[in-house]
């Protein structure tokens, strides 16, 4: 009796072991090329959000390591192609905190300063990303300098340049009009230091040689406006420095 129920339990356990078998389905190995495709198809229909819970599955299931910086990547062209710039930071940020040597290493830094890039806007609040895009960009000719993106980038440094000297002019005409010329004079100064050949160069020489005049400066508003006649003799602004200087000789 006692062999038998032996027996019995036996059977009993090798039958439910056999039975958890059958239940226990094996993952399909990963088709990454395809859940890609997949992805492009998503974003360029719109939906992003489809496309990046695609992508997210593959980072999690490369074992080989070898697609997941790419989905990376990829999670990050998404965003920016959304304009969510700030989630693509993070995206490109984190692909090069892992992947600093990767072979797309440049393209992720060129696109990390392009997601600033991007985000200027209005001239008051562009100062912090338009320098933020200009570090970035500075990094991608520092550190990846074969990238093939230089003449773009020169292009882009260039214009955030623009952009923080429009910033400078503008906090320089806000004390000018507030009747803080010392401290209009300072900012004037700063963008003809750090933006030579700006847009601006000619009016902050103008706002600096009235800074300096209003503030009872005279030798020094003299030689800006002197250097704003030099440079730009037959603008408007250089017909009313001379009208300035010749005011400020008689005195």
């Amino acid at each position: 009796m006692k062999k038998t129920l032996i027996l019995l339990i036996s059977l009993l356990l090798l039958f439910a072991c056999s039975s958890k078998k059958e239940v226990i389905k094996k993952t399909p190995p990963l088709n990454a090329e395809a859940v890609f495709e997949q992805a492009d198809k998503k974003a360029k229909g719109g939906y992003y959000e489809e496309a990046i819970s695609l992508l997210e599955g593959v980072k999690s299931q490369d074992v080989s390591g070898k697609y997941a910086p790419l989905a990376q990547i990829r999670i990050g062209d998404t965003y920016f192609n959304e304009k969510l710039y700030e989630e693509a930071v993070v995206e490109y940020e984190h692909f090069l905190d892992m992947h600093p040597y990767h072979k797309y290493a440049s393209y992720a830094q060129y696109k990390l300063a392009m997601s600033y890039f991007k985000r200027i806007g209005t001239i008051d609040v562009s100062y912090s990303v338009a320098q933020k895009a200009i570090d970035e960009f500075e990094k991608l000719l520092k550190v990846y300098p074969r990238n093939p993106y230089v003449s773009i980038v020169e292009n882009r440094i260039m214009m955030c340049k623009g952009v923080l000297a429009e910033y400078e002019f503008y906090v320089g005409r806000f004390y000018f009009k507030k009747g803080s010329y010392t401290a209009a004079a300072q900012r004037f100064n700063t963008l003809l230091q750090n933006y030579p050949h700006s847009k601006k160069e000619s009016e902050a020489l103008y706002y600096l040689g009235l800074s300096y005049k209003n503030a009872g400066e005279t030798d020094r508003s003299l030689r800006a406006f002197t250097t704003l006649i030099e440079k730009y003799p037959t603008i408007e602004l250089s017909r009313k420095a001379r009208e300035i200087i010749s005011s400020l000789n008689k005195q």
